[in-house]
């Protein structure tokens, strides 16, 4: 696998950018992992759990579309921050 400008380790593991929160959803918290850049998210009944499906699916993302992995380019962000309304 050609590393381009995203980060790939030794074992040509990608290393993404990923948001994780606590959601509700039909009644229930689970745990939603996002990652922004490639647009894809997946959630569990824990982190664990979250963190094995998000895998699962960000895998089968970009073996279907290998084309997509210029969107993991390394770009600084110009801010990164959260704020309250």
């Amino acid at each position: 696998m050609e590393s381009d400008s995203y980060l790939v380790n030794k074992d040509n593991n990608i290393s993404i950018n990923i948001v994780v929160r606590e959601e509700d959803m039909d009644g229930k918290k689970v745990v939603v992992v996002n990652n922004e850049e490639l647009g894809i998210a997946d959630f569990g009944d824990n982190l664990d759990e979250a963190m094995e499906n998000f895998k699962k699916s960000a895998r089968m993302y970009l073996e279907t579309y290998p084309e997509k992995r210029k969107l993991l380019e390394q770009k600084e962000p110009l801010l990164v921050s959260r704020i309250l309304l």
